[in-house]
C-alpha cells in the first residue's frame, strides 16, 4: 500500500511531461500472510489440546511477579502504614519504659526501711516539744504514687477514725506545725521558712508553745513570721530574749491608700526603750509646732504625748521596776526573777507616783477647773518629763546588774 501510494504521486508529478515513470509494484504479501494465520491457527489447536501443569517453582514466581504489580500500585500506602507501626512501637516502649510502678515499689520499700522510723520519732519529738500529750496521734504510711510515698497523721488507738473530724481547729493547726516542722527535718538544706499568723484560733496556752518553738527553729535557720496579734508578737520577743536569738521588727499599717513598712513595732508592743526613743521624736514635732503652728496646735499634740508618756510609765513598772516578773495577759509569772524586787525603794514608788500624777493632769479626759487657767507644759517642760523617766530607767537597771 506505500508503494502504491507512493507510485500514484509519482504518476500526478509527471503527468505534464512526456517521461512516463516505470511501473514497480512489488508482490502481493496476501499469500505469506495466509501461510502465517494458518500456522498460528494449526499451534492455537496444538495448545488448547494441551494439558498444561505449571512449575511449581515458575508458578511461585509468577505470585510473586504479580504481586509486586499490586503492591507497586499501593506503594505509598504500605510505606506509611509502615512508619505508622514503627512510632507505635516507639511511642509504646517508651511508655513501658517510664513506667513509674517498679520505681515505687523500690521507693516504698527504702522510704520504709530508712525514712518512716525516722519520722515517726521526730513527730513525736515535736508534739513533745508543743505539749501535745493529751491525745496519742502518730504518723503512717498512706501508700505511693509516680516514685511517691505519702504519710498521714491518725490515732494511736483508732487508726480508722479520721483526725481532722475529731481535733479542734487549734488542735488541728498544732498538729499540722508538728507534722510541717516533722517534714522539714528530712530537707537536706536549711532554707528560710515563712509563717502567716501561726496561732490564729489558738488560746494563750498553745501561743506561748509555738512561740517557743518557732524561737528554738530559729536558732538554726531564717523563720519569718506574718501576725496581727501583739500578745503572741510580744511572746515571740521574750523568747527570744530567753534564748539568745537575735530578731528584726518590720511594722507594716496602711495609711490611705498605701502600705507602709517601718522598723519600729506597734507602741503597743514597744518595750520600754524603744518608747522613749518614740517619745523624743514626737518631741521634737511637738516642739516645732510651738514654733511655727501656734499654741492650739503645739497643746493637742503636748495632751497626746502626756498620754503616751504615761503609758511608757506603765510600762516601765512592768518591765523595770517589777522586772517582768508580771505581764498583762501573759499566762505566766517569772518567780525566778522575784529576788531583784528586793531593792524597791519608797523613791521608786515616790517617782512613779509624781510622774504618772503629772501625767494624767494633761491627758485628754482631765478636765481642769476653770480658775486654774495653767497652760499645758512648753517643750522644755515636756523634754524634762521624758529625761526623767530615762533616767529613772537607767538607775533602776543599773543597781540591778
Amino acid at each position: 500500500m506505500s508503494a502504491a501510494a507512493e507510485l500514484q504521486e509519482r504518476v500526478k508529478d509527471s503527468a505534464g511531461s512526456a517521461v512516463f515513470p516505470p511501473v514497480a509494484l512489488s508482490p502481493s504479501p496476501a499469500n505469506e500472510v495466509r501461510t502465517i494465520v494458518t500456522d498460528l491457527q494449526a499451534r492455537s489447536a496444538q495448545l488448547s489440546s494441551q494439558s498444561v501443569v505449571f512449575d511449581p517453582k515458575l508458578e511461585a514466581e509468577l505470585r510473586e511477579l504479580e504481586s509486586r504489580i499490586g503492591l507497586r500500585q499501593g506503594l505509598q500506602g504500605v510505606r506509611d502504614e509502615i512508619e505508622r507501626k514503627k512510632r507505635i512501637a516507639a511511642y509504646r516502649q517508651c511508655i513501658d519504659e517510664t513506667s513509674t510502678q517498679a520505681i515505687t515499689r523500690k521507693s516504698t520499700e527504702l522510704t520504709k526501711q530508712l525514712v518512716t522510723d525516722s519520722l515517726r520519732s521526730t513527730f513525736q519529738a515535736e508534739l513533745k516539744s508543743l505539749e501535745f500529750n493529751h491525745l496519742a496521734v502518730e504518723v503512717q504510711t498512706a501508700g505511693g504514687t509516680r516514685g511517691a510515698l505519702f504519710h498521714r497523721l491518725v490515732f494511736s488507738g483508732a487508726p480508722n477514725i479520721s483526725v481532722s473530724d475529731v481535733l479542734s481547729e487549734g488542735e488541728s493547726r498544732t498538729l499540722s506545725l508538728a507534722a510541717f516542722l516533722t517534714e522539714l527535718s528530712t530537707a537536706p538544706s536549711r532554707s528560710a521558712i515563712i509563717f502567716d499568723d501561726p496561732v490564729s484560733s489558738l488560746d494563750h496556752v498553745w501561743r506561748e508553745r509555738i512561740a517557743r518553738r518557732l524561737v528554738t527553729e530559729a536558732k538554726t535557720r531564717q523563720v519569718i513570721v506574718f501576725t496581727h496579734d501583739l500578745l503572741f508578737l510580744r511572746l515571740l520577743l521574750d523568747e527570744c530574749e530567753k534564748q539568745g536569738v537575735t530578731s528584726e521588727n518590720q511594722y507594716v499599717r496602711r495609711e490611705g491608700q498605701a502600705g507602709i513598712c517601718s522598723a519600729d513595732l506597734p507602741w503597743l508592743a514597744m518595750p520600754i526603750k524603744e518608747r522613749i526613743g518614740k517619745l523624743r521624736v514626737r518631741w521634737q514635732a511637738a516642739e516645732k509646732l510651738h514654733r511655727t503652728g501656734g499654741q492650739e496646735a503645739y497643746e493637742s499634740a503636748a495632751r497626746e504625748m502626756y498620754g503616751f508618756l504615761r503609758e511608757a510609765w506603765e510600762r516601765a513598772i512592768t518591765e523595770v521596776l517589777l522586772y517582768d516578773v508580771v505581764e498583762r495577759y501573759r499566762p505566766s509569772i517569772e518567780t525566778k526573777k522575784l529576788r531583784f524586787l528586793h531593792d524597791i525603794t519608797q523613791g521608786d514608788c515616790d517617782a512613779v507616783d509624781k510622774e504618772m500624777t503629772e501625767c494624767s493632769r494633761w491627758i485628754r479626759g482631765h478636765d481642769q477647773a476653770a480658775a486654774d487657767g495653767t497652760l499645758v507644759p512648753g517643750p522644755a517642760e515636756l523634754k524634762s518629763r521624758i529625761d526623767e523617766l530615762e533616767k529613772w530607767v537607767k538607775v533602776v537597771r543599773q543597781r540591778r546588774i
